[in-house]
């Protein structure tokens, strides 16, 4: 009996644990780091960024609020263009990032003012855009073309500026806002019957007209500039072939020079060999001619001395011819004296 008993109770205890899991799985509701919760009906409002509560049914009603930041985009092109201070039209693209704000007063604001439409970026969008279109109009409106173009944080802050007040009367924080794309609007997009348009478009022919004459005087003076350029960079490359001929002729001459100076001083030395070498021919020519001279002579000497030993035998001859003539020969004509 104990034992049933225990087991009755282990299973009613059970059944009554699946039975508070699925009351609560279905009636409590719990918040996240990126979703409020907000709770009215039986017991009154309540905000809940942490935690959760019990949401009965015919008794309490739960409104969702999305904490999330949000991209909201702007375009402002062709007809819908921003007009500026000087009545010029430009196109521009820009993002806005909010978000509600993740404190009690916040997010019931947020609930109050943006109700259900809070959750999704679209219901945001449709709250929000005619007021960022018209914050960014009346910032566009104070600046010119120019300035927005090369003011552009400027241009983004004053529209924060602007912005931030108003939005967190809704719960809404403004966390950042992006010029992604700003340009002048072509002409084909606009209306020249229109009194803006008109001003702006004569202010865009006269700054087209202005800025098309600079381009041609400035492409002109280029051209210019260029052909001065090619004329001294001819003037300069003429320049330093005469100065480049004038170094060869120069050089040239110098050559020339020193190449006279050389056959001057070869036609010296050939010159002064040649006089050597005729002094030596003479003074060989004189020796020989010495030589010749004393083997004449003593050639004649020894001619003188043979013809005068040729006479004096002579001489003695008819000396002994005499001696013997005068001693006597015998009556037949010979020598009887022996001679």
């Amino acid at each position: 009996m104990f034992v049933l008993a225990w087991l009755f109770g282990i299973a009613a205890t059970l059944v009554f644990i699946a039975i508070l899991v699925t009351f609560l799985n279905h009636f409590y509701r719990k918040s996240s780091r990126d979703l409020a919760i907000i709770r009215t009906g039986f017991g009154g409002q309540k905000t809940l960024i942490s935690g959760g509560c019990l949401a009965l049914p015919f008794l309490h009603k739960i409104d969702e609020i999305n904490l999330r930041t949000i991209r909201i985009e702007v375009r402002r092109i062709a007809e819908k263009s921003l007009i500026t201070e000087d009545r010029m039209r430009v196109d521009a693209e820009l993002e806005f990032y909010v978000r509600v704000q993740p404190t009690i007063e916040g997010v019931a604001t947020a609930a109050q003012s943006l109700g259900s439409k809070a959750f999704n970026t679209e219901g945001i969008r449709n709250l929000l855009e005619g007021r960022f279109i018209d914050a960014v109009q009346a910032i566009a409106a104070s600046l010119t073309m120019d300035q927005i173009h090369e003011k552009r944080s400027q241009f983004v802050a004053e529209i924060s500026a602007l912005l931030k007040d108003n939005l967190a009367e809704n719960g809404v924080i403004l966390s950042s806002v992006s010029l992604t794309r700003l340009d002048q609007t072509s002409f084909s997009s606009l209306d020249e019957n229109n009194a803006f348009n008109s001003v702006g478009m004569r202010r865009l022919a006269e700054i087209i007209s202005v800025n098309r004459k600079k381009r041609v005087q400035i492409e002109a003076e280029a051209d210019i500039s260029v052909l001065q350029t090619q004329l001294d960079a001819t003037k300069q490359r003429l320049h330093l072939n005469q100065q480049e001929e004038e170094a060869q002729i120069r050089q040239r001459l110098e050559l020339d020079k020193i190449k006279a100076q050389s056959e001057s001083q070869a036609a010296e030395a050939r010159e002064v060999a040649q006089a050597t070498s005729e002094s030596a021919r003479i003074s060989r020519e004189q020796e020989i001619r010495m030589r010749e001279i004393q083997k004449q002579r003593e050639l004649n000497k020894i001619e003188i001395e043979s013809q005068l030993n040729s006479a004096m035998r002579k001489i003695d001859r008819a000396d002994s011819n005499l001696k013997c003539n005068t001693l006597g020969f015998n009556e037949r004509g010979l020598n009887v004296a022996g001679c």
